[in-house]
């Protein structure tokens, strides 16, 4: 065969390939989007009535507090071994099936347990197994495409989406089928989505790392960075340790709100408020983020900081003293915006401060200080809520204050 027909004949081979593996990586999006929105309907309905379940259980309030100090702590620790499994085989869509199986599993004993100690066990396990999925998800998305940023953005606005209209149908669900219901249908829908995510065609591609940008949700399961000690030292030392350190603080306040909010507004609203007033705050966030984003790049990041820290306070005060429900869904907008305005506001100044290659890591503590901050806050809201309601929020002004003071002393 001539020299020539054996290039064209090479040439036509490569572009086939190419568009096979474009055709496989588009599927494999779709596969994984479609997966993570059926799994954040069921985090959606079952995760607001978690509280409530247990206050129905005659749990205190302190205890109550503890559900989410279990579940972070677990997540956290857990995270690692697993992202190191993950990494060790090459292997992706096994790890993030198994955990969102796992949680599934777990959602679905809940609702058969008759104790509040038996559903904080539960929930202490599904920490543990549900890590699984953290780094494996994070690993897999940033695999999917070279553009980290628009493949994140994709899959957070897919994802707070999910949890919206979970928000919305677990309210319908507890009305007319019981709070027992919302937890057998999460248990389903996370086993349909982990049986999608078999459906991936991965590629073995060796050891990668588990570190990416993550972005948490606030208050619930969410896609969480671990960071290397080498980097820790290096990362909280000067401006940059005194900007984590807020985040901490901020994350302190929205512990101590979280983990009780739920009891909160069943007992000032009904049981149908917790899902529509959780679905009004993804509703913001979704709507926002990305016009919140543009303004952030043209204004930096800094000023939308504050302001997110100045919104913590604003609609944790409105909530405590706000008593009617259509005024509490402005209440639940705002404090959206809020949110969506933090993660944008503090990712954007981890990347403008945190050189390129240290900047996963950069990411990651900036993640590790807010599941931190969700380990201390839940303990001091568990236990100023069973005095009051009302005290609880209130007092989220001291962490707030003094980030928001702290935070004045960032560069710009």
């Amino acid at each position: 065969m001539p020299k020539r027909e054996r290039v064209v004949i090479q040439g036509k081979r490569e572009r086939t390939l190419k568009l096979k593996k474009l055709r496989v990586k588009r599927r494999n999006i779709l596969i994984l989007a479609i997966a993570m929105f059926i799994a954040n309907v069921a985090f959606g309905m079952a995760f607001p009535y978690l509280s409530v379940y247990m206050s129905l259980l005659g749990a205190s309030m302190f205890m109550v507090g503890l559900l989410s100090v279990a579940f972070n702590l677990t997540s956290t620790v857990f995270q690692y071994p697993f992202g190191w499994l993950s990494d060790s085989t090459g292997n992706r869509k096994a790890f993030i099936a198994f955990g969102v199986a796992s949680i599934g599993v777990f959602y679905t004993a809940i609702a058969f347990v008759n104790s509040a100690t038996g559903v904080l066990i539960l929930r202490t396990l599904q920490g543990i197994f549900g890590s699984a999925m953290t780094p494996a998800h994070s690993a897999l998305i940033s695999e999917l495409s070279t553009r980290a940023g628009s493949i994140f953005g994709l899959f957070n606005s897919i994802e707070n989406a999910g949890y919206m209209v979970g928000n919305f149908l677990g309210s319908f669900v507890v009305e007319y089928f019981g709070i027992k219901s919302v937890f057998v249908i999460a248990g389903f829908l996370l086993f349909l989505s982990a049986g999608l995510v078999l459906l991936i065609r991965e590629r073995p591609t060796g050891k990668r790392s588990i570190f990416g940008m993550i972005l948490v949700q606030e208050g619930r399961e969410s896609w969480r960075a671990t960071v290397k000690g080498s980097a820790f030292k290096k990362l909280m030392r000067g401006h940059l340790g005194l900007f984590y350190v807020t985040v901490f603080l901020v994350m302190i306040a929205s512990g101590q709100f979280y983990s009780v909010s739920s009891v909160y507004f069943k007992e000032a609203f009904g049981e149908w408020s917790v899902g529509v007033i959780f679905g009004v705050e993804s509703l913001a966030a979704a709507l926002t983020g990305y016009f919140l984003g543009r303004l952030i790049d043209r204004y930096g990041a800094k000023r939308f900081y504050l302001l997110a820290i100045a919104g913590y306070g604003l609609a944790f005060l409105l909530y405590a003293f706000v008593k009617n429900v259509w005024l509490v869904f402005g209440v639940a907008f705002l404090s959206g915006v809020k949110w969506i305005l933090t993660i944008n506001s503090t990712s954007a100044y981890v990347a403008q401060n945190v050189k390129v290659s240290e900047r996963a890591q950069g990411m990651g503590l900036l993640n590790a200080m807010m599941s931190l901050g969700w380990v201390v806050g839940p303990l001091i809201g568990g236990y100023l809520s069973g005095i009051s309601f009302q005290l609880n929020f209130v007092s989220t002004l001291i962490p707030l204050g003094l980030a928001f003071l702290l935070a004045l002393k960032l560069p710009g």
